[in-house]
């Protein structure tokens, strides 16, 4: 009847118009949490900065002391390098793994109202899984 036709063409008009907006934009909040989280270019910044450094800073004595504060401040810049970079690794493959589904997920909505009717067809058909 006229009604039950309007209702699947509403159906339709959200599913590809706000719904699809609203997938979108769940997958760029999505997408920019893990990039904040991570702090890509935050890391790489500060890729060398000394990592938790507790009072190596200016010093004053001895030639001993100051020998001793700077191997304490390349040995802690060498350990935040070691560090940053797993991160920035990491959350790159983070991101990239995230967005590959994100992807999939977005082509996936597009042909999900489809899936009753290929169901359907194939029924028609008379084709049956091989599992069954």
């Amino acid at each position: 009847s006229y009604n039950e036709a309007m209702f699947m063409v509403g159906l339709l008009q959200w599913w590809y118009g706000r719904g699809w907006l609203g997938q979108l934009a769940q997958v760029k909040a999505r997408l920019g949490a893990t990039l904040a989280f991570f702090s890509i270019s935050q890391l790489t910044l500060t890729l060398f900065a000394p990592f938790r450094q507790i009072s190596a800073g200016r010093v004053k004595g001895s030639l001993a002391v100051h020998a001793r504060a700077f191997f304490d401040m390349t040995i802690s810049r060498v350990i935040g390098a070691i560090v940053r970079l797993f991160t920035i690794v990491f959350g790159l493959i983070v991101i990239a793994t995230q967005a590959v589904i994100e992807l999939v997920i977005v082509v996936f909505w597009l042909f999900v109202p489809l899936f009753p009717i290929i169901g359907l067809l194939l029924f028609a058909i008379g084709w049956v899984p091989a599992w069954m």
